[in-house]
């Protein structure tokens, strides 16, 4: 049940405040004042009332300043006041609404009139007050989606990488700009072994929550199948059956993926719906990758996807990115478009991949003039400065002791037709002698089946890599170091610091476990 509203009258006669109280008495608990000090007391009382009928002439303080005191008085500038006046006073009713009043009723009083305006005005009161609950309750709630929004676009926004792989012969950087507090674009650069660059970049359709979790889903596939196979129509191949089960809210990715040898400049790639890559050519020139290898990832399962082979030439620059560029409107609503992005890209210095992708992010923005921006921007840039595979020799043997003789002789004639200095010929052959020698000794528990041993020699311009690769059983033989190191001779056990020369004569040297077998690629500085 609702409790009686308080009205509070206000008039320094008290035959007028009597007239007031006996006609609303019944259907209020009244209260009454006889100046203005008095009603001003009364108003910041406890018990506070819910409506002021306030005289306008009175004595020391008149009913304007009353008013206008109330209104100025946080803890009573919501309380309605209704100014009541004699018809022979001059009123000043534009006066009387500026200090704040809401209504004027004149003398005499009439009762139906009284109770109308003041009925009238208590429901108004209620009203608003419901209303400035339920907007506060609004603020409250969307203030806390904002919180979780922002706490989500953070978890979002950390998925992508800020840190680059570390290559003499990449730079690279990229940037992710959603257009809402959680968005659907993401990139990935990682390195799938010591010469294999994992690049790519995806938009997901749809905003929001549902639009970053399926980023999450798909950036994690990539990268988890990337790990164990080097074909990236394989790849989105798998990536897209993964993601069409319990596609509920029919979500789908766009992606481009690509891997590269940072040593040859091979490029790997699979265009999956998405925007055609640029290559920036040392000249300035713009090569488009125009090539499509099937449709967008997650529309149908079952699909097969293809890929394409080319190579990078040294000071070449990878440009991928999202529509979001080209979409990016001015406040007439024109587009950033690819004429404009291109332009960037021939003028622009793209070798410098940080301040080329920062300077891009700066001319959509100051295209887009605070408009309102409609769709994520992502942007990721590779400088390819990579070094020339000179020359390539590669052999197998079976496991047999006999056979590294055949690796070293073949090592002696690769360096000597490629004036490759007798020092690095020795290391090299003593590292493959110790290593080989292991892999025969010990990686094979079925001695009587033949297995065969992979090597590939490479002759950069600044460096020798070697590269082996076999079928015994995992074993990653730079893990730990031998503990023998650090004991005297005499406490050495015989044998296993094999391993210890290699990490000492080696530049590099590196372990992998893939599509079960081991490989290991060391590298020694010419």
């Amino acid at each position: 049940m609702n409790a009686m509203k308080r009205i509070l009258v206000v008039d320094d006669e008290p035959l007028n405040i009597n007239i007031l109280v006996e006609l609303l008495k019944d259907n209020y608990k009244m209260m009454a004042a006889k100046s203005g000090l008095q009603a001003l007391k009364a108003a910041r009382s406890a018990n506070k009332p819910d409506l002021i009928l306030l005289d306008i002439m009175m004595p020391e303080m008149d009913g304007y300043e009353v008013c206008r005191q109330l209104k100025a008085d946080e803890s009573t500038k919501d309380i309605p006041v209704i100014f009541v006046s004699a018809m022979s006073e001059s009123l000043d009713e534009t006066k009387g609404f500026d200090v704040g009043a809401i209504d004027y009723i004149t003398k005499p009083i009439s009762p139906k009139t009284l109770e109308a305006r003041v009925h009238t005005h208590l429901a108004l009161t209620q009203q608003t007050a419901a209303l400035k609950e339920a907007h506060l309750l609004i603020q409250q709630q969307q203030q806390r989606m904002q919180n979780e929004l922002n706490v989500a676009r953070d978890i979002q926004l950390s998925m992508v990488p800020t840190v680059f792989p570390k290559d003499d012969a990449v730079d690279i950087y990229a940037t992710l700009k959603p257009a809402r507090e959680i968005g659907g674009d993401f990139y990935d650069a990682f390195m799938i072994d010591s010469e294999s660059l994992c690049l790519c970049v995806g938009d997901v359709s749809g905003k929001g929550a549902p639009a970053a979790l399926f980023m999450a889903m798909t950036k994690t596939l990539i990268k988890s199948y990337a790990s164990s196979d080097f074909s990236t129509a394989s790849i989105l191949t798998r990536v897209n059956d993964e993601l069409c089960e319990g596609n509920d809210e029919n979500l789908f990715v766009t992606v481009f993926l690509a891997i590269l040898n940072v040593h040859t400049g091979e490029l790997r790639f699979t265009n999956a719906g998405h925007n055609y890559p640029y290559i920036i050519k040392d000249d300035k020139s713009l090569l488009t990758l125009k090539q499509k290898h099937g449709p967008i990832i997650a529309a149908m399962e079952g699909l097969v996807y293809k890929e394409d082979t080319m190579f990078l030439d040294k000071n070449d620059t990878l440009f991928l990115f999202t529509d979001g560029v080209t979409e990016a409107m001015n406040p007439e609503e024109e587009p950033y478009g690819d004429a404009r992005l291109e332009h960037f890209l021939e003028v622009q210095d793209c070798k410098d991949v940080k301040v080329s992708v920062n300077a891009l992010m700066q001319d959509i923005a100051s295209y887009e003039n605070s408009a309102h921006q409609t769709d994520d921007i992502t942007v990721l840039s590779c400088f390819y400065s990579g070094q020339t595979v000179l020359a390539t020799l590669s052999l197998s043997i079976e496991d047999q002791f006999e056979n590294i003789r055949l690796l070293t002789d073949a090592c002696d004639q690769f360096c000597e037709a490629h004036a490759i200095s007798s020092a690095v010929n020795q290391k090299v052959n003593l590292v493959l002698d110790d290593l080989v020698n292991n892999i025969i000794s010990y990686g094979y528990k079925d001695k009587n089946t033949a297995h065969t041993i992979d090597v590939v020699f490479k002759q950069m311009e600044r460096e020798l890599m070697i590269i082996i690769e076999d079928d015994a059983m995992p074993f990653n033989p730079f893990d730990r170091e031998h503990e023998g190191v650090h004991l005297s001779l005499d406490e050495r056990e015989i044998g296993g610091l094999g391993i210890h020369l290699v990490k000492k004569l080696m530049h590099t040297f590196q372990y992998q476990r893939k599509a079960n077998k081991n490989i290991v690629v060391l590298t020694i500085q010419l």
